[in-house]
Order: structure tokens, then C-alpha cells, then sequence
């Protein structure tokens, strides 16, 4: 059963998070901190006790929070103690940060993915089935009743069949190392662009990676990775045109842009190739 106290934040180990820390939007918090107070309690769990000498909390949710209420110089903060082992409290971070949708197109994408892993991991591999022409019934399955994201909440959080096949792409098939590339670009809260970079091969993912580290303007790299445009020969346009035109002409006006052809041109060459 859940429990509410309040935590003395030298008490709170905060630990690896799933997404680094803005310090812009610590700022921010720490504003909002400040003008409404907490409005919303973190959530902690118990320390297990093999690790001696350690905090006697680890943070669950609400990483922002207890960096800023640190930063304003707070010496306690209003908490939530969780019964949960690290895999159900990784889960509960997860639930969390998408119950508040304050997560950019790249965190959603990692999260969801982070949680995906997490269910199968207690329920067993999610298949596709049902209607294969949707390629996304298993967002319906791991999302479905009880402790997972109900149909309901999935819509209001923009977690259609649609959507979540679009950040199910990004967290399975962009690269770790064009994942970390892409923080602190503009990429970064553009999902068209992030859905590019994952149809993109591993190799070439990596090249732009690379490139993400000289400029972080994407468009200029994606368009140097297709290579130069060929140049478009003019003569192969206005043939295309013409076949074109010919073929929706009928027979008497074929017959007389032949006849046109005949009396304007100058076909001596084709005789002396003869």
C-alpha cells in the first residue's frame, strides 16, 4: 500500500534516468516551485537493504521535481513510498512520464519501447495478429486493461494504432548512437524527422551521427547522404512531353503534326546515314 510522507531529500537516491536532465527545465520548475509550491508528490520506494550504506529511498518518478526543489535549496519534498522492485519501478517511471505527456517525440519513442521490453519481460513476446494489414495489434494488447495504459488513456495521450506504430519504429530501429546525436536538436521534438532517420540504414545512421556532431542542422546532412542530384537533361523532358501528348492525340491530329513534321524539318541527315 502506498504511503505519503515527507522526504528528506538527502534521504533520495536519485539514480540513472531514462532521459538526461534539461537544466532549462529544472529552471522552470524550480519557478513553478516557487510561485504554487508542490503540486504533485514524487514517487520514492524503499532502498533495498543488500545495499548497505546506501540512501535509505530511490527515486521512482519525478526526477525533475526533486532536481529542482534541490536546486531552490529544499531540504525535504513531499513523496509517494511504492512498493516495487526496480523492474516495476522502472515501469512506474515510464507510466508515469506518459500519464503527464511532457515527454518530446524521442523520449516517448525510448519510453515506450523501454516499456514494451519491461511488459514482455512478465507477460512473454507481443505478436502481431488480427488484422496484419495495421501492423500495430499489439499496441492494443500490451495497452489493453488493468495496469497498462487503457484504450481511453492511449487516445488521449495521442497513443492511437497510428501513433504507437510511429514510436514503436523510432525506439526499435534508431540507432543508439544517432539517438544520443540527435539531443539538443531540433530533431529531437520532430517525429517526421526522427521517422526518417529510422528508415535510414545502420551505416548511415552512424555517418549522420557523425555529421550531427559538426552541425546540428538536419536537413543539409540528409540531403549530402542522398548524394548530388543527377542533372536532368532537358532534351529526355521535352521527349517525355511530347510521347505523352502523342499518345492522347487521335488519328487525325497525328496525321497532321506528321505532315507539320514533314514540311518544317530537315530529315536530309537520315539519308546520308543511310
Amino acid at each position: 500500500m502506498a504511503k505519503f510522507i515527507r522526504a528528506p531529500l538527502s534521504d533520495i537516491h536519485i539514480g540513472d534516468r531514462l532521459r538526461p536532465i534539461d537544466p532549462a527545465y529544472v529552471e522552470m520548475i524550480a519557478a513553478s516551485l516557487t510561485e504554487r509550491g508542490q503540486i504533485s508528490p514524487i514517487m520514492i520506494r524503499r532502498t533495498p537493504a543488500k545495499n548497505k550504506g546506501a540512501t535509505p529511498f530511490t527515486l521512482v518518478a519525478g526526477g525533475y521535481r526533486t532536481t529542482a526543489a534541490k536546486l531552490l535549496g529544499w531540504t525535504q519534498i513531499d513523496a509517494i513510498i511504492v512498493e516495487a522492485d526496480a523492474q516495476e519501478a522502472q515501469m512506474l517511471e515510464i507510466s508515469e512520464n506518459l500519464y503527464r505527456n511532457e515527454l518530446n517525440p524521442l523520449d516517448r519513442a525510448i519510453f515506450v519501447m523501454t516499456y514494451r521490453q519491461l511488459w514482455e519481460e512478465q507477460h512473454g513476446k507481443i505478436t502481431v495478429g488480427g488484422d496484419r494489414k495495421s501492423k500495430c495489434n499489439d499496441c492494443t494488447e500490451m495497452f489493453a486493461s488493468g495496469r497498462e495504459l487503457s484504450v481511453a488513456v492511449q487516445e488521449r495521450l495521442g497513443f492511437g494504432r497510428r501513433t504507437y506504430f510511429h514510436v514503436t519504429r523510432i525506439g526499435q530501429n534508431l540507432h543508439p548512437t544517432l539517438r544520443q546525436a540527435v539531443r539538443g536538436t531540433d530533431a529531437e521534438t520532430d517525429q517526421s524527422a526522427l521517422l526518417k532517420l529510422a528508415k535510414l540504414s545502420a551505416d548511415d545512421q552512424l555517418k549522420v551521427a557523425a555529421a550531427l556532431k559538426e552541425s546540428p542542422d538536419l536537413k543539409p546532412i540528409l540531403q549530402w547522404l542522398k548524394g548530388p542530384k543527377p542533372e536532368a537533361d532537358p532534351q529526355q523532358a521535352i521527349f517525355d512531353k511530347m510521347a505523352a501528348l502523342w499518345s492522347k492525340a487521335d488519328e487525325e491530329t497525328q496525321r497532321r503534326f506528321l505532315d507539320h513534321i514533314g514540311s518544317t524539318s530537315d530529315f536530309s541527315f537520315l539519308e546520308r546515314a543511310a
